[in-house]
Parts: structure tokens; sequence; C-alpha cells
């Protein structure tokens, strides 16, 4: 069975520390023209409590879980912060191949789109698979492949990630 080209963005699967998820509400601006869609990576504007879609390259400081609007004033945003030992689930681009299964451990950038979909909510954004390197300043680390009945290694995989670069901690090179 192929997998599925359906970009959801950064889904929190496990914490590698033992704790929970920790959720904090933050403010979605009605000067932001972008939408921040379900799964998009987040970070801070400057402003107190607000957050925007991240810009590629990071830093980021969570995934958002709710879908908001462009232009549309969201006081209580739900954010899951992002820590050194959560662990995500995200789907390949596949643009220029897929990710090799040997690439566990390296390094990959992120996709970051604009384009969270209307119908679902969901964000666009995606592992970047022409990427992988042992760079520490990439978005990202390679865990391994998603352990799922309908995702298998290849083009439109979805791998298990850790963010590279958080807001608060500093980047790591891939092994």
């Amino acid at each position: 069975m192929a997998n599925v080209d359906n970009p959801f963005g950064f889904l929190p699967v496990a914490d590698e520390g033992g704790g929970g998820f920790y959720t904090r509400m933050y403010i979605h601006a009605a000067a932001d023209t972008v939408a921040l869609g379900i799964g998009d990576l987040v970070d801070i504007t400057g402003a107190a409590d607000t957050v925007a879609q991240a810009v590629a390259g990071g830093p980021f400081l969570g995934v958002s879980r709710a879908h908001t609007l462009a232009s549309v004033l969201q006081s209580n945003h739900p954010v899951v912060k992002l820590n050194q030992t959560m662990v995500l689930v995200g789907k390949e681009d596949s643009v220029g191949g897929a990710i090799a299964a040997a690439s566990e451990g390296l390094n990959c950038d992120i996709i970051v789109t604009t384009t969270a979909s209307t119908t679902t909510g969901l964000s666009g954004m995606e592992i970047d698979s022409s990427t992988a390197a042992t760079t520490s300043t990439l978005d990202s680390r390679l865990l391994g492949l998603y352990a799922s009945p309908d995702n298998a290694q290849g083009v439109d995989a979805r791998w298990l990630i850790k963010i590279n670069d958080l807001r608060e901690a500093d980047l790591k090179a891939g092994l």
C-alpha cells in the first residue's frame, strides 16, 4: 500500500522525559495575515504572549493545536510547548526522493508553508526530505520511521522527529 500525500504538520506523540505535554494558551493577533493550522510550528512574535507561524529555519516554540484564520484575533490559542525530549510525527515531502531508512539520526529542515487546509484546518508543514545531513543548524532530528500499518519507508513516509532548533535550547549536530 502506498503512503498517502496528506500533509498534517506535526503531532506530539511522546515525551521521552516521561512528562506529559505542556499546553499553554497564547494570542494570535488580528494583525497576523497568516492563518495558524493544526500542527503548525509556531514561535513568539515579541508581543506579550503572542505567537505566529514559525519561519523557515526556526527557532520553534511549540505546535499549534487549533486552526485560526488569518487576520483573526484569538486570545486563547492552544500551543503544546516543545522541549528537548518531545517526539513528534511528521510527513516527508519526498521532493528530490524519499528519505533513506539509513538516515535515522540525521537532521532535516522543515518546510514552512502558509497554507493550512481550509477544509480540515491541518497544517501544510512537512519534513524537507532533500536536506538530511549531520548539519547542526537543521531544524529537526530524524528518530526513525513512524510505526503504523499504513506507513512504509519511501515516498510520503511519516517519521518520528525531535525539533533541533528550539526557542529555549541549543542546536544539536546529527549523528
